[in-house]
């Protein structure tokens, strides 16, 4: 009788990503509503209240969004954690917090997050696609709070939520294919105010990175190498993808010498940039295996040695026993 009433209130994987949602999205809102107020107030106090955002100054821009991206992102990467605690017969491991090589996973992902955003833009300007220049005035500490706080902050939690709780859960309700569709058109919804996503071109680069976010989560087994890649593509693309009207510090200014739809302004995905994501997809199917691969070989190098140590322990025992000769 009690264990008919325990296995009642384990919850399905539907009823968990809906309680998820119902729970986290009105959070994530209110959270982002008190930041907006806190940074409204914090300008008000510098200078005359703006009545609208786009009357802003990039610096209050960027203090705008800072405040409401901090105040809002951290307590929904902390729920996040929390309804993975509490979910019945799941570990964190099994939503990729493994903890084995987790800082180089997620250095190599940073790296190459950056290097995939840093090659694409040489392309455009070798090619003569796109003509970067220096921002002559750059507030670096702007820049350093970017590099150094909100890339990160974003990177981990929309990973810890898409790639971690819901991609886990959705996997457990009908496979990882349909994992993978699940989570990518959650996370397309969730950027729909950003550039051109609510197009065609912009949804289909959307989803592919998003895809790309959930091959690197399976292949490797951990949520490690998807945060470092989100974190180091936002911020290349922040950095050196020119101003996108939100007051990030960008270091160069973008001036496209070709189409729009061919390489898109600052902020929105062009065909070019659709390729480019499809090329990542590739190099992350690829070599993510090898991170898998190295780790397996060296924990069972690690398992040998414990039992080699267990064994010698063994023998030595045997031979102190007084029924040895």
């Amino acid at each position: 009788m009690f264990e008919r009433q325990e296995q009642t209130k384990v919850w399905s994987p539907p009823a968990r990503i809906l309680l998820f949602l119902v729970v986290a999205v009105p959070v994530c809102l209110f959270c982002a509503v008190i930041g907006t107020a806190i940074a409204w107030v914090w300008l008000s106090l510098e200078q005359e209240l703006p009545l609208k955002f786009s009357q802003m100054t990039p610096h209050q821009k960027f203090i705008f969004l800072a405040v409401t991206i901090s105040n809002s992102y951290l307590p929904l990467a902390l729920l996040t954690v929390a309804f993975m605690r509490r979910t019945n017969q799941i570990s964190l491991a099994d939503f990729g917090l493994n903890r084995k090589n987790w800082m180089r996973d997620l250095a190599l992902g940073v790296l190459v997050g950056a290097a995939f955003v840093l090659l694409m833009l040489a392309f455009y300007s070798l090619t003569g696609l796109v003509r970067f220049e220096p921002v002559s005035e750059i507030s670096w500490k702007q820049w350093l709070v970017m590099s150094l706080w909100l890339c990160p902050l974003i990177g981990l939690t929309e990973e810890l939520v898409f790639r971690g709780y819901l991609l886990s859960l959705a996997e457990k309700w009908k496979g990882k294919i349909f994992a993978i569709v699940f989570t990518g058109v959650l996370f397309w919804l969730a950027h729909l105010g950003q550039g051109n996503v609510h197009e065609f071109l912009g949804a289909l680069a959307m989803l592919t990175t998003a895809t790309t976010f959930a091959v690197a989560r399976y292949l490797t087994g951990k949520i490690w190498l998807p945060i470092g890649l989100h974190i180091g593509y936002d911020w290349a693309t922040l950095s050196f993808g020119g101003d996108i009207g939100l007051g990030f510090p960008s270091l160069t200014e973008f001036y496209p010498n070709a189409p729009t739809w061919l390489v898109g302004p600052p902020g929105h995905a062009g065909v070019l940039d659709f390729a480019f994501s499809l090329l990542l997809l590739l190099v992350i199917a690829i070599f993510a295996p090898k991170l898998a691969v190295r780790d397996k070989m060296q924990s069972n190098r690690g398992g040998e040695k414990q039992n080699g140590e267990r064994a010698s322990c063994d023998f030595g025992r045997s031979n102190d026993s007084p029924n040895s000769f």
